[in-house]
């Protein structure tokens, strides 16, 4: 069959002579459906970027939505807007990317949010002006003024969210969360988290997600995680914190369709430094069973694995990159002044593998996209 379709792929194959007067195949005329299965095939955006200029033809039967599945990049922390460049370390190729950024992003009074998957939100502390920035496209998306100047972080969403919600703590103890959607005038706020009928307060270092159209925040003090529905701008439940977890990081990963708490443990000086729980968020019905919400301990998780880097944490299939182990947790850690290493946790056998970063990696990230009005975000 395999060669049946390379006989009606090159039917009409069309030559070109070369300068000592053979004949060589021209490559522009590759059938459309080859040229864009060899395309996805390029898990290096450099190379992808080359090998849709290699001719028009080429180009027209390319899209930049053909782009392979990319994993994270991270920012490197000594570089910055105002120095009309950004650097960033590449999970995926181990390789480190300079980009250039507009001179419209020149000013020292813009800066960095956080993460939001496949764009990087931007703040202006002088005008309060917010928006989302593709540093690969230079495609700025605008959304509204911030309504003070204690704009604080942007909360991670997955790239499904029609959301993008901002937070900030005026008063260093309740956090102020405000969301809106692309085309918006202004932001919607949902009122101090602490307020809003289920007590405690939401501290930005102790986990949040964003699914769909609802925002997960854990309690600081009890550990426990707030759910609040974003368009009725009410709390859902409030679940309890598992036992016996308490006082030690942990990160909420949106994990296809599934909240994920993560908990990371670090013993010193030991054989085994690092070891990692996982919890699955169980809402609604399980087995047939209305059971209240809780989070529920799982020993594997298949075929994904986890990054998590600060608060914001994503998951992958290992099957779409090759070399990457599933059943793991990729995590950072900063091993020196001016150093970084890559961790990868064995949730099988508990063991840690490491890999020596060349720059200091900062804590902003996203995941490299080449399209842009990106219906990720749009409603």
């Amino acid at each position: 069959m395999a060669l049946s379709l390379w006989r009606i792929l090159f039917s009409k194959k069309k030559t070109i002579s070369d300068t000592d007067g053979s004949e060589q195949p021209d490559w522009s005329f590759l059938h459309p459906d080859l040229i864009r299965l060899t395309s996805r095939k390029l898990t290096d955006i450099s190379d992808f970027v080359r090998f849709r200029v290699v001719c028009k033809r080429w180009r027209r039967a390319v899209h930049a939505s053909d782009l392979a599945p990319q994993l994270p990049w991270i920012m490197d922390d000594h570089w910055g807007f105002n120095k009309g460049y950004l650097r960033f370390y590449s999970l995926l190729t181990n390789k480190t990317y300079t980009v250039n950024v507009d001179q419209y992003f020149y000013p020292d009074h813009r800066y960095i949010l956080g993460s939001i998957y496949n764009y990087i939100p931007i703040y202006n502390w002088e005008t309060r002006e917010c928006s989302l920035f593709n540093p690969l496209t230079n495609e700025e998306l605008s959304l509204p003024r911030a309504k003070s100047e204690e704009c604080q972080s942007c909360v991670p969403s997955d790239q499904s969210s029609r959301y993008v919600c901002v937070t900030n703590t005026p008063n260093g103890l309740d956090a102020f969360l405000y969301s809106c959607q692309l085309g918006d005038l202004k932001w919607t706020s949902i009122q101090p988290v602490s307020n809003l009928d289920i007590g405690g307060k939401l501290f930005l270092d102790s986990g949040f997600a964003l699914y769909d159209e609802m925002f997960y925040a854990n309690d600081w003090e009890t550990g426990c995680t707030k759910v609040i529905n974003l368009v009725t701008r009410t709390a859902v439940c409030v679940v309890p914190r598992p036992e016996p977890e308490l006082g030690v990081p942990v990160c909420l990963v949106v994990s296809f369709g599934e909240i994920l708490r993560v908990c990371q443990y670090h013993k010193y000086k030991t054989e085994k430094p690092y070891y990692f729980d996982i919890y699955r968020l169980e809402l609604g019905k399980r087995d047939g069973n209305v059971v209240h919400p809780c989070w529920t301990k799982i020993d594997r998780i298949g075929n994904q694995f986890l990054f998590l880097h600060e608060d914001p944490g994503c998951a992958f299939r290992a099957d779409d990159f090759p070399g990457f182990i599933g059943n793991s947790i990729y995590f950072l850690r900063e091993k020196a002044v001016g150093k970084t290493e890559i961790n990868r946790y064995d949730m099988k056998y508990g063991k840690i593998e490491v890999r020596e970063v060349p720059i200091k990696l900062g804590r902003s990230w996203f995941v490299p996209s080449l399209c842009k009005q990106s219906s990720n975000y749009r409603s």
